[in-house]
């Protein structure tokens, strides 16, 4: 009996992993100069909580870089924790209001090569809601530099009936003349790739995060309920 439950306990749980996997997706294309890369996760939160996280990362995008460390931007190596074929130290972000251009500055590092201080990338910051639900935060660049030629991101929140939401990522970099010499399709996957889809990743991890944490307050407030009734009986 002790084995077949285990047996029974491990189907399922190959069944739960092959369901997400099926979920999620990431390719990147390469065509006339622009990497484009499609990162799409399913998220297992309701419609209310995907928003506020939605919210949260546009709001601290533009005022608070340094408590998107802590959580969207976690793990992604922007603060030079690691040697790699790119490194990127993500200094500041600050926003203009009236022109809703954001301007990201760091500095960008090819080991052995060149080191490229205080870039800024000029990009105007929008968000747009079809409903209740469907949100999207929009990223396009207004002013090329030596590193990058152009840019564009959106992050898409996107509602499954009755089965959660989708979160999706969509990037378009053109890099600067210089860095598109030697940035392959192999190398931009080692240094680009893999960043998106951790971003989103952590986007999905917070989101379901927040989910059970409201799940566990409900089931403690019922269980609460439950035991005043009992002692009133």
């Amino acid at each position: 009996m002790k084995r077949r439950n285990i047996f029974l306990l491990f189907f399922l749980l190959i069944v739960k992993m092959v369901s997400a996997s099926s979920n999620d997706s990431i390719s990147t294309t390469y065509k006339n100069g622009i990497f484009t890369t499609f990162c799409r996760v399913h998220v297992d939160a309701s419609d209310s909580v995907c928003l506020e996280v939605t919210k949260a990362y546009d709001h601290q995008m533009r005022y608070n870089l340094d408590g998107l460390f802590n959580w969207a931007l976690k793990g992604m190596n922007m603060r030079m924790e690691k040697k790699e074929i790119i490194m990127f130290n993500f200094k500041s972000t600050s926003f203009n209001k009236e022109t809703l251009v954001l301007r990201s500055t760091g500095d960008i590092i090819v080991p052995g090569i060149i080191t490229v201080p205080n870039v800024y990338v000029d990009c105007k910051l929008w968000s747009t809601q079809e409903n209740k639900v469907n949100n999207t935060v929009n990223m396009n660049m207004v002013k090329s530099n030596g590193f990058v030629k152009n840019l564009s991101n959106a992050f898409v929140v996107r509602q499954i009936k009755g089965k959660g939401n989708y979160f999706e990522l969509i990037t378009d970099v053109r890099f600067g003349w210089f860095f598109n010499i030697f940035i392959t399709k192999k190398q931009y996957k080692a240094s680009m790739e893999w960043r998106l889809q951790r971003f989103i990743h952590n986007l999905r991890d917070e989101a379901e995060r927040r989910e059970n944490s409201l799940s566990a307050v409900k089931t403690h407030g019922n269980k609460q309920l439950k035991n005043s009734a009992t002692k009133q009986l």
